[in-house]
C-alpha cells in the first residue's frame, strides 16, 4: 500500500477515530488533573513526592497533546484533532470550575 493510499484511508476513518480519541482523552485528562492536585490515589506524603507527581503529569500531558496533534494533523484528520484538543482541555477546566464553586 502506498503512502497516499494510507493517507486516504486515515482521512476516511476520521469520524471513528475522533470518537476513540475522545473516549481515551476524557479519563486521561481527569487522571492527570487528579495527579496535579493530589486527588484520590495520588496523595503525596512529602513535598518531593508531590512535585514529582506534578512534573510527571505535566510531562505526560504535554507529550500526549503534542503527539496527538502532530499525528492527527499529519494524517489530515482535522475532526479528530479538534476532539483531541477539546477533550484534553475541557474536562479539567470544568472540574476546576466545579471545585472553585464548591
Amino acid at each position: 500500500m502506498s503512502a497516499i493510499g494510507l493517507w486516504r484511508r486515515a482521512r476516511r476513518s476520521d469520524r471513528p477515530c475522533a470518537v476513540a480519541a475522545g473516549a481515551v482523552n476524557l479519563p486521561l485528562s481527569c487522571v492527570l488533573l487528579s495527579m496535579m492536585i493530589g486527588g484520590p490515589f495520588f496523595e503525596a506524603t512529602t513535598r518531593a513526592q508531590e512535585t514529582s507527581a506534578q512534573e510527571l503529569a505535566v510531562r505526560v500531558f504535554g507529550c500526549w497533546l503534542a503527539g496527538g496533534l502532530v499525528l492527527f494533523l499529519a494524517l489530515g484528520m482535522t475532526r479528530t484533532a479538534v476532539v483531541h484538543l477539546l477533550t484534553l482541555f475541557l474536562p479539567p477546566a470544568v472540574l476546576i470550575l466545579v471545585l472553585l464553586v464548591l
